[in-house]
């Protein structure tokens, strides 16, 4: 259930997971979602063994930050730009998505500060309230289900996608994948100006 709760709120791997699924299908769809799993796994292990606290050293922080504004704003950029593109949106289209659709997905996930902020806190409550960390097993069973809800939730939004792409006409791909871009693009400037403020 928590890692549900965290997969599903729109956020930029759901953005980049509709933009490369509208155009390429199941697999660069599914390829974003698993790549995510990575970073989430990673921050997820970090704040479980307790080492939360290296992203609260001003450095390692900012530096985390820009990586992840200059990340979503190119990321922002090619959605927008790949929406004005001349290739004929068909099924299968002629643009390969699945090429970087993984290590995007990663680097979305690694880089952004929500996923960060979100397992440093979740993290330690989970420890202090004896849900993960009070024995092998039970950690074992918890990280278990953490990544059995992560894949679960990878292949509902592939399939998802999948599906939404063979009713779109071309002009409402069109009108997505520049709403997905300007998102992206959004979340960047957003956490720009949180990590300026």
């Amino acid at each position: 259930m928590i890692a549900i709760s965290f997969s599903a709120p729109p956020g930029p791997v759901t953005m980049e997971t509709i933009r490369r699924g509208l155009r390429g299908g199941f697999s660069p769809a599914l390829n974003v979602q698993l790549g995510s799993i990575i970073g989430d796994f990673m921050w997820f292990m970090i704040a479980l063994i307790g080492l939360g606290q290296l992203a609260q050293i001003s450095p390692i922080r900012g530096g985390l930050a820009i990586i992840g504004v200059g990340l979503l704003v190119y990321l922002g950029f090619c959605g927008m730009r790949d929406a004005f593109k001349a290739a004929k949106f068909e099924q299968g289209g002629a643009i390969d998505t699945r090429r970087g659709a993984f290590r995007s997905g990663m680097a979305i996930s690694i880089a952004n500060p929500m996923a960060i902020g979100y397992w440093l806190s979740i993290g330690g409550t989970l420890v202090a309230t004896g849900v993960a960390g009070q024995s092998s097993g039970q950690t074992a069973s918890f990280v278990f289900g953490f990544v059995a809800g992560t894949f679960l939730w990878a292949f509902i939004m592939a399939l998802a996608v999948r599906f939404g792409q063979q009713i779109l006409h071309p002009n409402l791909f069109r009108l997505i994948n520049f709403g997905c871009g300007a998102a992206l693009m959004i979340f960047g400037i957003t956490l720009a100006s949180q990590m300026l403020s």
